[in-house]
């Protein structure tokens, strides 16, 4: 009998905050009256559920005395024991399928009430917003000294409703200030599947998808900014899928004006045939070596059927991530070991000799041109405030008209707090043609004000 008061307070419960979520009398009189009636049908059967199980315990204590008056006949028991269970069992399961059918009934119908009032307060329709401030000084022996403002970021994020989130990203540099992200993105859609619209980072690769201040080292790998065009800004549509299996599993799609903030083929402005688009599909799964030990794998395929300035020939860019990470139990992340690769594959037909500085009457000759890359890059945890790390990077020339380009960089991360941190680091750039060797010391300085949601992450 314990089950039925909980139904009857939860019931209580939810219809006073209903009430007290929709005041307007005008507007949800109608509904009000309609959960009221349900709430009387509701309270009927409770009653019919309770007579029902006071007949059942009669009916039980009057077997009880018919046993004890038989005193050790063993046919009474034989055949009132199993009787006595049913009941009981029948009993539970009517009280909790009640129960429930109860709970979901009025959570259905205050549900709009609820995401009402949670917007009942004024502070509420603020947004999460943040600040980041990185900044960089450099020297190298070819560009000499330079102290760079390399980017005042701010990030708002909020709820909409219910059922989608947005979010923008505004990005301030010394030369230009530009809406760098602003996307909206569903949270509710049925079968694990998400949507993503707008202008945002697309889902190709590891490191493409980072932020530079979020990057694990100062600059961004030479065979991103190479292949994919820096960051992995596209303006366009995007859809994950959450596979329904045991393993960890999800899939990307997506349909984009181009990819690579930087990306110089194709003009973001102006409009074009569906063949001109760049496709988009990426597979990454999760395995947990142990409880220490773990590995992320991803495969990203990009594709435009036709690049207009390439004489209208497919380009296709693919990519292989891999990341180790030694995270031991008890050190709160703070100490350990991660290992990350990328490799890319990029296919395109280019002019022989590249495209010409100036313009030129002389018809280009295309050829198919093949080209990889990859960086790697190993940072062992060895203090909760000292992090040093080793990059090393390997890209070809896309047209093949030069060598490749070879860098190394050690580093040093100094966390000042989760907040703030500064990096130093050493590159030895040694790119094709003579006299192109470089080396570089960068001391980057990054903060963050405020609430910024994608910063200084390592996935």
């Amino acid at each position: 009998m314990g089950t039925v008061p909980g139904c009857r307070s939860l019931v209580a419960f939810a219809v006073a905050a209903a009430l007290v979520a929709c005041p307007a009398p005008a507007a949800d009189d109608q509904a009000v009256e309609s959960l009221r009636r349900d709430l009387e049908t509701m309270k009927r059967r409770l009653s019919e559920i309770e007579e029902l199980t006071r007949q059942q315990q009669e009916m039980i204590r009057k077997q009880e005395a018919v046993i004890e008056k038989l005193g050790g006949a063993r046919a009474a028991p034989a055949t009132a024991e199993p009787a006595a269970p049913p009941a009981a069992a029948a009993k539970t399961a009517d009280e909790e399928r009640l129960q429930k059918q109860v709970t979901e009934n009025v959570l259905r119908r205050i549900q709009p009430s609820l995401a009402a009032a949670n917007k009942t307060f004024p502070s509420q329709f603020n947004p999460a917003i943040g600040f980041i401030i990185d900044s960089v000084a450099s020297y190298s022996n070819k560009d000499r000294a330079n102290f760079e403002f390399r980017s005042g970021e701010v990030g708002i994020s909020a709820s909409v409703d219910p059922f989608v989130r947005g979010y923008a990203i505004l990005n301030g540099t010394a030369d230009d200030f530009e809406v760098e992200e602003a996307a909206i993105v569903t949270t509710s859609l049925p079968y694990n599947l998400a949507l993503k619209g707008g202008r945002f980072f697309a889902d190709f690769g590891r490191l493409s998808k980072f932020h530079d201040h979020d990057l694990p080292f100062v600059n961004r790998p030479i065979v991103l900014d190479t292949y994919v065009g820096g960051e992995s800004q596209a303006d366009g549509i995007e859809a994950s899928y959450l596979v329904p299996i045991p393993h960890y599993l999800t899939l990307t799609a997506g349909a984009y004006n181009k990819l690579g903030g930087e990306n110089a083929r194709v003009d973001n402005t102006v409009a074009r045939d569906y063949s001109e688009f760049t496709f988009l599909g990426r597979a990454a799964t999760f395995f947990g070596l142990s409880d220490a030990n773990s590995i992320d794998l991803g495969a990203s395929l990009a594709g435009t059927p036709s690049v207009k300035i390439e004489n209208d020939q497919p380009r296709y860019l693919t990519g292989f991530d891999l990341t180790y990470r030694y995270l031991p139990l008890g050190e709160a992340g703070y100490r350990g070991l991660i290992w990350g690769t990328e490799v890319l594959w990029n296919q395109e037909h280019r002019p022989v000799g590249g495209f010409p500085e100036e313009p030129s009457d002389t018809p280009l000759v295309f050829k198919r041109r093949d080209s990889v890359g990859l960086y790697t890059y190993v940072e062992p945890r060895i203090t909760r405030r000292l992090n040093p790390g080793f990059l090393f990077e390997w890209v070809q020339d896309v047209d093949h008209a030069a060598g490749d380009t070879i860098a190394y960089s050690p580093y040093l991360t100094v966390w000042a707090s989760e907040f703030q941190r500064i990096r130093l680091q050493y590159t030895r750039l040694e790119a094709p043609g003579a006299g192109n060797e470089d080396n570089q010391f960068f001391l980057q300085w990054t903060v963050i004000l405020g609430s910024h949601v994608h910063s200084f992450r390592d996935r």
